[in-house]
């Protein structure tokens, strides 16, 4: 967002602060996004003075206005889903607005307000300091779809109960003429149907979806599946992006768009050329016979999800997963599920763990309780620092190898830095 208000020739502070407020005019609007703490002083400022401010999430539906709103929720793949869905639309020619969770390498930017549908990443965390709902519960979709759902967030839901609560609510308000897209793989989302006041379309490759994945696979650097479908033709998917778990993205991201107006075949020609969003299975390149990936997953199914996707694409090439785990809260609810994240991997280095909105709480767990449950059928490190992981790195890689960092904070830009530092000294052979 910075660099884009830097480009657009508009100042701005990186700092909050009440004198902010007229520093070029009083705003008349104020616009508060939910990493703001309630005790914060600019924010304080603002209700002591009356200025009218919202949410990001409602300041983003008011621009959507009476438009036909999209929304991709779920616990897993909604930045890939949520633009995959606006490249479709675009190549349709419809001129989509949205509002993504990562800039789109397709068309630049997290957001845009275009004319057509507007798509919505459907976060599930909180919507700001004063409002605890979850973001997608704003967009009053007359579309969406639930990828997966698994507890994640514990410093917000409680329990599975909580976090499957909102998706409740999502299904039972969606307008009749609407859809709701489950993945019947997943037997929390498929329930959701029981719930639902709209139209569902179930996908996966689970015998019995409406949309049926089956023969994914990969060849020439491409996934390739079909999707058969009730007394309809049958789509033929070639797919940029690797792994099972973007199969069925991609297929959310096809009834959506097929809900808006877009001919299957143009939509399904699209995911042909989907470059994605930065930091999704994002591969910077090849380095002297390595291949270095960048990718957000900061979750344990998400890991192992894209370990799963790395093997899908690279094969029986050596892979070297170097992970951050994110929040105490999370790994600490989550620890025991690390056991299956890195079956797939040769090497597992883990970082430390990324504090973010929990920097100064209680460290409840460790970046070593991660490694002790990484496994034992392959060489385990722990680093302090990304400056102690290159190092390590550079001196373990060999030609062949694949380096897959799985960070939400991008581990200190580890991905670009490693491709950089083994460009610089080449690879041992």
């Amino acid at each position: 967002m910075s660099d884009a208000v830097t480009a657009a020739g508009i100042e701005w502070e990186n700092h909050s602060d009440p004198a902010n407020l007229d520093r070029w005019g009083v705003p008349d609007l104020v616009v508060v996004g939910n990493q703001t703490r309630p005790a914060n002083l600019e924010l304080e400022a603002v209700r002591r003075r009356g200025i009218p401010c919202v949410s990001e999430i409602e300041f983003y539906v008011s621009l959507a206005r009476d438009r036909t709103r999209l929304t991709v929720c779920g616990t897993h793949g909604k930045t890939t889903t949520s633009a995959l869905l606006v490249h479709i639309l675009e190549r349709a020619g419809m001129d989509p607005g949205f509002r993504l969770g990562s800039t789109s390498l397709d068309l630049g930017g997290t957001s845009r307000l275009g004319t057509g549908p507007f798509v919505f990443e459907g976060d599930e965390y909180t919507s700001a300091p004063w409002d605890a709902r979850p973001k997608f519960l704003h967009t009053r979709p007359q579309g969406a779809c639930v990828t997966r759902l698994e507890l994640d967030h514990p410093d917000v839901y409680a329990s599975l109960d909580a976090y499957r609560e909102p998706f409740v609510e999502l299904a039972s308000t969606m307008p009749a003429d609407g859809v709701l897209a489950l993945c019947a793989d997943d037997p929390e989302c498929l329930a959701l149907r029981d719930s639902a006041s709209s139209v569902t379309v179930t996908y996966g490759t689970k015998t019995g979806s409406d949309w049926w994945i089956r023969d994914a696979h990969e060849r020439d650097g491409m996934q390739r599946f079909r999707i058969e479908r009730d007394a309809t033709e049958p789509l033929d998917v070639v797919l940029t992006f690797p792994g099972l778990h973007n199969a069925q993205n991609a297929c959310a991201a096809l009834i959506l768009a097929e809900f808006a107006g877009v001919d299957p075949a143009v939509a399904s020609a699209a995911c042909a050329d989907f470059l994605g969003p930065a930091r999704r299975f994002q591969i910077l390149g090849e380095v002297a016979g390595v291949s270095v990936v960048d990718d957000y997953a900061h979750h344990p199914t998400e890991v192992a999800a894209a370990i799963d996707a790395a093997r899908q694409r690279y094969g029986e090439r050596r892979l070297i997963a170097i992970h951050t785990p994110h929040t105490y809260s999370r790994v600490s609810r989550l620890l025991e599920d690390y056991r299956r994240s890195f079956t797939g991997a040769d090497v597992v280095i883990i970082g430390p763990i990324e504090e973010a909105r929990e920097r100064g709480m209680p460290k409840t767990v460790s970046s070593q309780d991660v490694a002790d449950r990484a496994g034992e059928a392959h060489a385990v490190h722990v680093v302090s620092s990304s400056d102690e992981a290159i190092d390590l790195v550079s001196r373990i890689t060999r030609p062949g190898d694949v380096l897959l960092v799985l960070s939400l904070g991008g581990f200190d830009k580890l991905a670009p830095r490693l491709r950089d530092a083994l460009e610089a000294q080449g690879v041992r052979r």
